[in-house]
């Protein structure tokens, strides 16, 4: 029987090295290691000692340490950003056993493509800090499509601007414990618009009337997709600063840009359908809210 050798290092200096050995992986809740090829493994890092077991609000940025589960994040953000769409998300995640294993910063390098983590950190523009061979912060979205960042590099945490935003995410699934065969993560910004006379005072309805507010700030991801994720950004711009009782949402859904792969049960073609229906409903929830 092939024998895995197990390093512990104690402070964050003794990573790097270690990272450089092959067949090296890095071992935090052991979740994705369940669905890897053991065979190729020569040796396991435990994160265990090191001190990335933290979450907390810094000055109006939250920060979280890789070594953190879900069922911690979820905990330490109800008291310190109760709105945060990473409460809802993490919430519907698998299990209650595995919510209580699966660490932020395993899900973030292993990326299933049913995560209910990366759609929300998105849509949150995080920044992931590394050590290693590339030590420093990237954007999340950067780090995702790099792979030469990714290449012997540990996540060390996850940073994102603490907001006052209204938030929706939703999961395509058959039952609530499958794995999602897509998700929708939606943030977006409802400033009221100036009060007083004239044109230039207040933005007008189609209807002639003044606007109750204008929408800033929309980011929209959907985690799932052919290419993994997709941010709409072509769906935000059509957004900004307009009055949501001005928009045709049906349209807007309808012309989605999105292209699926088949998946169980499910035909590219139903699910770009499935898509399109759900980004309408979640997007007159978060707007006319």
């Amino acid at each position: 029987m092939k024998e895995i050798t197990w390093y512990f290092p104690s402070t964050l200096e003794e990573v790097p090295e270690l990272l450089e050995k092959e067949g090296v992986f890095i071992h935090g809740g052991g979740t994705a290691l369940l669905r890897s090829n053991l065979a190729r493994v020569e040796g396991l890092i435990d994160l265990k000692a090191l001190p990335l077991n933290y979450c907390r609000d810094r000055e109006g940025v939250i920060e979280i340490g890789t070594s953190c589960t879900y069922r911690q994040v979820i905990e330490v953000l109800q008291k310190i950003d109760s709105n945060n769409i990473l409460i809802r998300a993490l919430s519907v995640a698998a299990s209650t056993p595995l919510r209580n294993r699966i660490t932020l910063g395993g899900s973030i390098a292993f990326f299933p493509v049913w995560s209910d983590l990366m759609g929300p950190l998105m849509v949150l523009e995080a920044e992931v800090t590394l050590i290693g061979s590339n030590k420093g912060s990237f954007p999340l979205v950067e780090y995702l499509k790099k792979r030469e960042i990714r290449n012997r590099s540990l996540i060390t945490g996850i940073s994102f601007k603490k907001r006052e935003l209204n938030s929706y995410y939703f999961r395509q699934s058959r039952t609530r414990f499958d794995y999602s065969a897509f998700s929708i993560s939606i943030l977006v910004k409802k400033s009221a618009s100036p009060s007083g006379p004239g044109p230039a005072s207040a933005s007008m309805t189609s209807s002639g009337s003044p606007s109750a507010s204008t929408i800033e700030e929309p980011a929209i991801v959907i985690v799932g997709c052919r290419n993994k994720f997709s941010r709409l950004s072509s769906l935000e711009d059509s957004l900004k600063n307009r009055s949501p009782a001005d928009l045709q949402l049906k349209d807007i859904a309808g012309s989605l840009e999105v292209e699926f792969a088949a998946k169980k049960n499910y035909s590219p073609d139903y699910l770009k359908h499935l898509a399109a229906v759900e980004l309408e409903r979640a997007l007159k929830a978060v707007l006319r809210s």
